[in-house]
């Protein structure tokens, strides 16, 4: 079998760790230069203070006192700051949004700016295999610009500038769209977090310092006869100022560096994904001809100027480039369009659209997917699309996604019933959505009947309506829809009050449950659901690593294997050989080692609750291993030279669940 080309995907997480990690460890030399600059600081003060008349030097117990009183208050004040900091964005994408200025974009809306943003966002998220995440707009903001913010996937959120939706053509939002969509798949709006609370906790220290010369200033000290206690407020005072300038310098040259790098990464992805150059080109070029560039007037624009698509703040300073947030505007054009003239573009609003612009964008026939998908895979493992190869490019796509995935999701969008995705992109009609997704319509009429009267029951019985009339459209609902589906819902789910949350996740556990039975179809919508938001609603964060190998793991990987076999293969026997065969993709590759206790699970070993855990488990394995594991069940998958939508759907489930996104399976990746 061909080698999988998932590397690119595991192999930025595992960069991004290593950052993560290189990020602490650059931020602790930082606080212990800081810290021992204000000892010395701290040694200085004592000098001062010295009585000199009884003819004795300083006591050296007594320096040293003062050496460590200062380290230690400075590191407690720096510490204390990055956790307040830290804190304070604790509600990940949507607390960046809200402190930029930033407003949520009604789905509803029909300005033709936001209209545009809002499809290109869903085209993108589909596409991608991550959850819509919600858009917000800063209204106030003429410049061009834009940026991602979350811990995850899952909680992330979009936003652009008035300037941006309003002075770029749908081609080049769309590539700044792209760019933005890479660093939520690359891991980097984690780290970006970081750096913002890591940098509140070094300024603290000059503003402490300004904070004792304004006391002196305007306190008793400055009115005192005796100067010297004044004289030391203002040494302490100008020395925590010049620290923490210093500090704050380093860490922001910390933070520029590694925005820098990233930024690169995130402009080819972009090209990757649209297969149109020009498209974030002609953007950057807009920047370049735009009378504020990408500039953003808010005051927090400074701490956060490195999640931004442009830079966001001007670097005035004496060290220039080496604090920008990102590299040469000139630098970025020409690594995207290597023929640039040098020429820029200057702001050009797009026409207005009198409809819905999707319906001007239609995607090419189902027939050129296929045939686009054929070459592809042809050119990629040399073989026909059959067995365990038709699987195998999907993982190839992790992390990413391409052309074809955009105008497919074009396709799925407007493939979908009208009811249906208006419902699912309104935080009220959305819960409709879900639950009539997880009823009965053409099962059993008992079943049927205690899941109406489960809505019938709950208080809003508008939303009960709601489903009856959305059930129309639900029962003969094509399945590749139904993730996709979901992924629309999940953007607005994200906006429910706490008490309508609380209330729709107890709704989904009954209506799930009305027969006494959760199948795996069931099952993989409730987690998929309940995951991403514990990521919105209970500031979940992606676990830290736990394993670095599948030795521990049999029981997990048994469950997760089994499960899959047993959804795709009707005959036990099938099954089984499916998950033989799945069991030795773990068995290749350096360092590998079948887990003593890995074998084909029975009906108890598979039960929802197993699952539960077993994914529980499987969240904390390292990358790397997440590849074996994903490439192992789409082997299970494919093992009978069939790939059902159904049982793609299960393999996107199962990856969304391990904190892995994967887009959707195209038409020509399926025999049927």
């Amino acid at each position: 079998m061909a080698d999988l080309q998932t590397t690119d995907f595991f192999g930025r997480q595992d960069s991004a760790r290593k950052r993560t990690g290189l990020l602490v460890f650059l931020y602790v030399c930082a606080v212990v230069l800081t810290c021992a600059a204000v000892a010395a600081l701290a040694v200085l003060i004592a000098l001062i203070t010295h009585d000199s008349e009884a003819g004795r030097g300083p006591d050296p117990l007594m320096l040293a006192m003062f050496a460590g009183g200062g380290a230690v208050g400075a590191a407690l004040l720096i510490a204390g700051g990055t956790a307040y900091r830290i804190s304070e964005l604790r509600g990940g994408g949507t607390t960046v949004a809200l402190s930029l200025g930033g407003r949520p974009i009604d789905q509803s809306t029909t300005d033709p700016d936001e209209r545009m943003v809002l499809n290109v966002v869903e085209e993108m998220s589909i596409a991608s295999g991550v959850p819509v995440p919600p858009v917000f707009m800063l209204e106030q903001e003429t410049g061009i610009n834009a940026f991602a913010a979350g811990y995850s996937p899952g909680d992330a959120v979009i936003g652009v500038t008035r300037g941006c939706v309003h002075g770029l053509t749908r081609d080049e939002l769309q590539g700044v769209m792209a760019h933005e969509f890479s660093h939520i798949l690359n891991g980097d709006m984690r780290l970006n977090i970081r750096l913002v609370g890591i940098l509140g906790g070094i300024v603290l220290l000059s503003l402490a310092g300004y904070t004792l010369m304004r006391a002196t200033y305007y306190g008793s000290l400055a009115r005192s006869r005796d100067n010297k206690g004044a004289i030391v407020i203002i040494v302490l005072g100008v020395g925590l100022i010049v620290i923490g300038g210093i500090g704050s310098m380093f860490a922001r040259l910390i933070q520029a560096a590694v925005s820098r790098q990233r930024e690169f990464l995130a402009d080819a992805s972009a090209v990757q994904f649209t297969r149109n150059p020009e498209g974030i080109g002609d953007a950057l070029r807009r920047i370049g001809g735009a009378p504020k560039r990408a500039a953003i007037m808010n005051a927090h624009s400074r701490e956060m100027s490195h999640m931004f698509f442009g830079n966001a703040v001007s670097a005035s300073s004496f060290l220039g480039a080496s604090l920008a947030s990102h590299p040469p505007l000139k630098k970025r054009i020409r690594a995207v369009l290597p023929k640039w003239d040098g020429t820029f573009l200057t702001p050009k609003p797009p026409k207005p659209l009198p409809h819905d612009e999707t319906k001007k964008r239609k995607p090419g026939p189902r027939e050129q997917l296929e045939d686009i998908m054929r070459e592809r895979m042809g050119q990629q493992h040399g073989i026909a699309p059959t067995g365990a190869a038709a699987a195998l490019p999907l993982l190839a796509l992790i992390g990413t996604a391409q052309l074809e995935h955009a105008g497919y999701a074009r396709t799925l969008l407007d493939r979908m019933p009208r009811p249906l995705k208006d419902a699912a992109r309104d935080p009220y009609g959305c819960r409709a959505v879900v639950y009539a997704l997880l009823m009965h319509w053409t099962g059993d009429d008992a079943s049927l009947r205690k899941q109406l009267d489960i809505l019938d029951a709950q208080s809003d019985t508008g939303v009960a309506a709601l489903v009856r009339s959305l059930a129309k459209d639900v029962a003969p609902l094509d399945k590749d829809l139904k993730l996709p589906l979901v992924d629309l819902c999940l953007g607005s789910l994200s906006r429910l009050s706490e008490t309508q949350h609380a209330t729709f996740r107890a709704v989904i556990h009954q209506l799930a449950m009305a027969d006494d039975e959760l199948t795996t179809g069931e099952w993989a919508l409730l987690r998929i659901v309940e995951t991403h938001l514990d990521e919105r609603f209970k500031s979940a964060r992606p676990p830290s690593v736990k394993y670095y190998a599948l030795g521990q793991l049999g029981q997990p990987i048994s469950a997760m294997l089994g499960t899959i076999a047993r959804a795709g293969h009707k005959e036990p026997g099938e099954a089984a050989q499916a998950f033989k065969a799945g069991a030795a993709v773990l068995q290749r590759g350096p360092g590998s080692a079948m887990p003593p206790d890995l074998s084909f699970p029975t009906a108890a070993d598979r039960t929802p609750a197993k699952l539960d855990a077993a994914l529980t488990e499987l969240r904390a394995v390292a990358p790397r291993v997440k590849s074996k594991l994903l490439e192992a069940a789409a082997v299970v998958v494919a093992h009978d030279h069939e790939v059902t939508p159904a049982e793609a759907d299960l393999l996107r489930a199962f990856a969304d669940l391990l904190g892995v996104p994967m887009p959707p399976l195209l038409p020509g990746q399926k025999l049927v």
